[in-house]
């Protein structure tokens, strides 16, 4: 089977050496970039499957090439860093696909790179269409509608929007919804799910304050109430 191609933009040279032997021992082939701007172009030569990106960078920082490269592609990217903060973590997800702060380590990494891999191998073979005449989905064209206009969502937010719809009228606790769009549950991480379910609220709410949509289920997660009648196509 052919090698996932993995971008990996980190100014220690000495650290990501050791990672791209790891990486290549996990099944990886990777690419080395030691700066943001030459990892945006890399990116654009190789087009790979997965990036792994540190945070603090001189230059053009992990934050500021995220948010450059989301603009041309939903590709997962993995963040890595040498702190752990709340602020960081959430700012991380919000422009990438996950976040790994100390301790962590290379097999823990590949595991998640493995599950974000996975599950957007699922999300492309699975050709799947929502309706209820006021909210639309398109799975395959990762399009949204609200009233027949465009709604636009975050990678993160579609992968959430995703995992409610397909599961209308069921409560998904913290912990499902977080394996299932960050592939991973730790401590304190629920604050996630609450901040990006605040956004879809705001997105696709005609009162956010008052959700018809996306309820809470107190201490326990949250459910999706589709509007009747609702399709689902390709299930």
């Amino acid at each position: 089977m052919e090698h996932a191609k993995l971008l990996i933009i980190d100014p220690d040279r000495e650290a990501a050496s050791t990672l791209r032997e790891q990486m290549a021992q996990a099944g990886f082939e990777s690419v080395h970039t030691s700066s943001g701007r030459e990892g945006i172009q890399r990116f654009l030569e190789l087009m790979p499957q997965a990036i792994i990106l540190r945070d603090a960078m001189p230059g053009l920082d992990g934050w500021d090439t995220a948010r450059r490269i989301r603009e041309m592609s939903n590709v997962p990217i993995v963040f890595i860093s040498d702190r752990r903060d709340v602020f960081s973590m959430e700012r991380a997800l919000h422009l990438g696909d996950d976040y790994l702060a100390p301790p962590w380590s290379w097999e823990r990494l590949a595991a998640r790179l493995n599950a974000l891999l996975r599950r957007r191998r699922e999300e492309h073979d699975e050709l799947l269409a929502y309706d209820d005449g006021r909210l639309s989905v398109d799975f395959a064209r990762r399009l949204v509608a609200l009233d027949g206009r465009a709604v636009h969502l975050t990678d993160t937010e579609f992968k959430l929007l995703t995992c409610f719809v397909r599961k209308p009228n069921r409560v998904l606790t913290y912990d499902e919804l977080l394996n299932q769009v960050w592939g991973h549950t730790h401590f304190g991480a629920k604050s996630h799910v609450s901040l990006y379910v605040r956004y879809l609220r705001k997105k696709l709410e005609d009162d956010p304050a008052h959700p018809a949509y996306f309820n809470t289920e107190w201490g326990v997660g949250y459910s999706f109430r589709p509007r009747v009648p609702a399709a689902v196509r390709g299930a």
